[in-house]
């Protein structure tokens, strides 16, 4: 039996949910006993990495170093895999959340046990360092010396970098707080639908009001989310305040010129890439305008306001994607990627990777997690529409990625870095597009699909760099000794809203407070990969349906992980992202995608 929560009038309670609907967290252990019984191993598993304390003094005991820690690291990134999609699946329970906490407060204290590491390595000599690294007991380590070369100038010494882990746990608090309000504590009103009867509003179901077709629906549910945020806007401006101080707090100690250098630095990415994609997208913007035009032309509407950006222009074609043809559209869209690639999807269904349904206190969105000792998990609130459709690719692509990556490195390689992920997951959208645009004939459904495609570039380009625009602009007035307040957020955010979306769109004041509902702007320059990702995947999406070497090239970049720098670990699969010409061709495919779209609907 299966549970489809998408039409109900209620959100249901964990156990309501069919056991093949939840993700099988038993596979990583199979009661909270066993759990239990490893994170009491932890303190025997860190032994061998303290007894190096003073001893780092040549090759063969960076080498033991570097084998304990290959022992020990696994086991913590199990134990709290297990623990935060414990949590993530209900919020509300205190187990899951003390179970989380443990977690969080030991790898706190495995952090501040062990922040003598990197100081003392690096307190030697660069010529030694550098002949260390190419001493043959380090030969399965190059990588990890080569970063840590790079790390030299901006590592503090021994007790300042025990005095930072140590209070690891209080940098979290912001974050932390943010989803504790916004997850679990957090209630909104009952918004009535366009027949009259009210209909629960979260985080998970907010964008399903906003793609009715009934405007007043739309505004109301805009008009009950927004007006709920705002009601705790000082606090969430506090905790993103916060948030904010400690970045720039950490880049100036560590000899940063800016929290963005700092940001970047672990990647290799140089900062231009990251002032050339917002400088690419404000030029772009007369194309974006276009699209924003064409929908109020469309959609009729004189006053377009913000609640009219997520409903579907296409007229008198609404699609619902049960799940098991969503999953189905997913195989189907990923065979250009060969049998392996197949495989792994197979075993993703059948191993129940993946938790489909919202349920009350669950984690709002959708995310791919696990750790290098278990299956990837999917994190998954349902709601069967196209874009969650879109959604399962875009989070499968990440979990393929890893179980790849996994099969093909050692542990402390097969780790890969956000900037790439998003490549992988994008990729995997791009296919789920070719394929569905391929298999119909429908105008409607062609106009449906090529709406998508420029909603896609409209939440995962132009938003998102938009996002990453007022990430820049808060660090820099907090930097510059500007407080952070709901009022100066605010007109911020309200400022760049405007220049994004255009003339044609006489935004409700409301649209202030959305800094306050985004978890990504606690995650220190992160949303800027979504952009990049995404321009990227149309070139591979187009070399993968190409040819069959290509799409090899692109597999193994998957099966790479981390053992690169992330930019070249691109190049690799044959596409340099320090290439302007990656982000014009993009926006040469929205404008296409405009154009076509236009002619459909008003041809």
């Amino acid at each position: 039996m299966t549970t489809d929560t998408t039409s109900g009038t209620r959100i249901p309670e964990r156990h309501e949910i069919a056991e093949q609907d939840r993700w099988n967290l038993e596979a990583i252990y199979p009661a909270p006993e066993a759990w239990e019984e490893d994170f009491g191993r932890l303190d025997a598993l860190l032994a061998p990495v303290l007894t190096l304390k003073g001893k780092l003094d040549g090759p063969a005991a960076l080498a033991a170093l570097f084998r304990a820690e290959d022992e020990l690291y696994p086991i913590v990134e199990k134990l709290y895999s297990y623990a935060h999609h414990r949590e993530d699946e209900n919020t509300k329970d205190p187990a899951n959340q003390a179970r989380q906490q443990r977690m969080v407060s030991k790898y706190a204290q495995i952090g501040a046990q062990t922040a003598w590491i990197d100081p003392e390595i690096l307190a030697h000599p660069l010529e030694d360092l550098e002949r260390w690294r190419d001493a043959p007991e380090l030969a399965d380590f190059r990588r990890t010396m080569r970063v840590l070369i790079r790390r030299k100038p901006h590592v503090l010494g021994d007790r300042e970098e025990t005095l930072l882990s140590m209070a690891a746990e209080i940098f979290r608090v912001p974050s932390a707080t943010f989803g504790y309000l916004t997850n679990a504590d957090m209630t909104f009103p009952d918004v009535v639908d366009e027949n009259g009867k009210p209909q629960p509003l979260s985080n998970g179901r907010y964008v399903t009001f906003l793609e009715k077709r009934d405007r007043a629906t739309r505004r109301r549910g805009f008009e009950a989310m927004y007006d709920t945020y705002r009601s705790f806007e000082n606090t969430l401006a506090s905790t993103l305040g916060g948030s904010v101080k400690l970045h720039n707090y950490n880049a100036k100690i560590r000899g940063f010129d800016s929290a963005l250098d700092a940001a970047l630095h672990p990647d290799a990415v140089p900062a231009n890439l990251y002032s050339t994609l917002i400088d690419s997208v404000h030029e772009a913007l007369p194309t974006y305008y276009d699209y924003v035009e064409l929908r109020r032309e469309v959609l009729g509407i004189e006053d377009l306001d913000m609640w009219d950006q997520y409903v579907p222009i296409v007229p008198d074609f609404d699609i619902k994607v049960d799940w098991a043809q969503a999953c189905e559209w997913v195989r189907e869209s990923c065979a250009p990627l060969g049998a392996e690639y197949a495989s792994g999807l197979e075993e993703c269904f059948a191993g129940r990777w993946i938790d489909v349904y919202e349920n009350k206190g669950k984690r709002s969105g959708a995310y791919s997690g696990g750790s290098y000792l278990t299956q990837p998990y999917v994190l998954m609130n349902y709601q069967g529409t196209l874009d969650w459709v879109f959604t399962l690719a875009h989070e499968l692509g990440h979990s393929m990625h890893s179980w790849l990556a996994n099969r093909a490195q050692p542990y402390r390689y097969a780790d890969y870095t956000i900037f790439v992920a998003e490549i992988a997951s994008t990729t995997n959208e791009g296919l789920l597009h070719e394929h569905l645009l391929a298999r119909t004939d429908d105008p409607r459904f062609r106009a449906y699909l090529l709406n998508h495609l420029c909603d896609q570039f409209k939440g995962t380009v132009f938003r998102q760099t938009m996002f990453a625009e007022f990430e820049r602009t808060i660090h820099e007035m907090d930097a510059a000794g500007e407080p952070l307040t709901a009022q100066s957020l605010g007109d911020a955010y309200e400022k760049l809203n405007a220049k994004y979306y255009g003339p044609a769109i006489d935004a409700d004041a409301r649209i202030r407070s959305e800094w306050s509902r985004i978890p990504h702007f606690y995650y220190n320059f992160y949303v800027y990969k979504y952009a990049t990702g995404f321009c990227a995947s149309q070139v591979f999406k187009r070399r993968i349906l190409e040819s069959g070497d290509q799409r090899d090239q692109y597999l193994d970049f998957l099966r790479s992980g981390g053992s690169a720098d992330p930019l070249d670990l691109v190049r690799t699969g044959g596409v340099d992202l320090t290439d302007r010409k990656v982000l014009t061709d993009a926006f040469a495919t929205f404008s296409a995608a405009v154009k076509e779209l236009r002619g459909l609907l008003t041809g």
